[in-house]
């Protein structure tokens, strides 16, 4: 396994921040991964963030100090940051910081364009700089304190090489050219604009279970008010909904519908633990079900595809097909080729695009992406 060489600093405290601050300012690239503890808590926090330079690795503590000042570095145009697998980490970052991010170039989509089929971290160090990254630490609770010696430099692994993996990702772009160059560089600038999403536990939301679809009106509503019931014992606990009891276990029950702790026993619904803990919510949920009644007609979250006419959507099929052979053909990601919602704005389109020039003044496709696929999505765009 190589090791990293460069310093290691724990920053625990302000005066610790602020060199690490007045450090970062002088750079002009800056490495970054986060850690929270979504598999420990019931609404995840931020645990760490850890920021490496060519010269000097960070690990940062924002459970002990205020990370506000970072703030700056992430908003500051002029330091290119490097993520890898960027989308966890912008969310994490701006729902419980507040922070913008500019500049930002993510090695995973960049290795996905280039045609790799395993694009995690592990297997691109491996591949591009021999590096083997030691994963034992991968399901720590990062809330937890004191961070043993390996975890820090578990959390250290993920940041120390990423500037020298960008510097050859982003060689290997320049010397392939279009599109490779400019798709990373659109799917940067959508990483750098992604906004946390809150969704309220309305009836929609708690029907949101897969197998949900197989229950009749009544097994929903058992399964509404489980689901409720599941998250209000997983908040007061401070543990994530699947540690009170899985999915499988709230599908049983839903079908079931058991009416006492007798009947959960015998059929076997929950664990002589599980019972001891919550046995009585499950019954009384159960109970308030039956006393609601059927839930019928919950509206759904709108999904595009689902109203499209017949010519729409057979449209969004022959784009949906063809971004699929062309991502096969190229060795990539599909949504580097076209976005959904992209593919969503050609298909319903009125008038639908016949030129180039149409397909450029729909503004919902990029002048290099056109020219490099314009012809063909006209193709898939032309009624049979």
């Amino acid at each position: 396994m190589n090791t990293a060489t460069k310093p290691l600093v724990y920053v625990d405290d302000r005066t610790g921040l602020g060199r690490m601050i007045e450090a970062l300012e002088r750079s002009t690239e800056v490495a970054i991964d986060t850690e929270a503890n979504s598999m420990f808590a019931y609404r995840e926090r931020l645990c760490l963030v850890q920021l490496s330079t060519r010269t000097r690795d960070y690990v940062v503590d924002p459970l002990a100090v205020d990370v506000a000042p970072l703030g700056v570095i992430l908003a500051d145009p002029g330091i290119l940051k490097v993520l890898h697998g960027a989308e966890f980490d912008v969310l994490l970052l701006k729902r419980e910081c507040g922070f913008e991010i500019a500049s930002l170039f993510d090695t995973r989509v960049a290795a996905s364009s280039l045609g790799f089929e395993a694009p995690g971290l592990a297997a691109v160090l491996r591949d591009w700089l021999g590096v083997e990254l030691d994963k034992r630490f991968q399901r720590s609770d990062w809330g937890k304190r004191p961070l043993s010696d390996g975890q820090i430099e578990y959390a250290r692994s993920d940041t120390t090489h990423l500037l020298e993996l960008a510097r050859l990702l982003r060689a290997e772009l320049r010397a392939k050219g279009s599109p490779h160059v400019e798709e990373v560089a659109a799917e940067c600038r959508r990483l750098q604009t992604l906004e946390p999403e809150v969704r309220p536990l309305d009836a929609a939301e708690l029907l949101r279970v897969k197998g949900a679809g197989c229950l009749d009106a009544r097994g929903r509503r058992a399964l509404e008010q489980l689901n409720r019931v599941r998250h209000q014992l997983a908040e007061a606990r401070d543990l994530p909904p699947f540690k009170v009891f899985g999915n499988d276990v709230l599908l049983e029950l839903a079908r079931h519908r058991p009416r006492g702790l007798e009947e959960i026993s015998k059929h076997r619904l929950l664990s002589e633990k599980q019972l001891q803990r919550v046995g009585t919510a499950v019954v009384d949920a159960l109970r308030r079900a039956r006393r609601l009644g059927p839930l019928d007609g919950v509206a759904q979250r709108a999904d595009r595809e689902q109203s499209l006419d017949r010519s729409e959507a057979a449209r969004y099929e022959r784009l949906r097909t063809w971004r699929k052979q062309v991502a096969e053909r190229r060795r990539t990601d599909p949504s580097l080729i076209l976005s959904k919602f992209q593919m969503l704005a050609l298909a319903t389109a009125r008038p639908t695009p016949r030129t180039l020039d149409g397909l450029r003044g729909l503004g919902v496709v990029e002048t290099w992406r056109t020219a490099f696929y314009g012809s063909e999505l006209l193709e898939q765009l032309a009624d049979a």
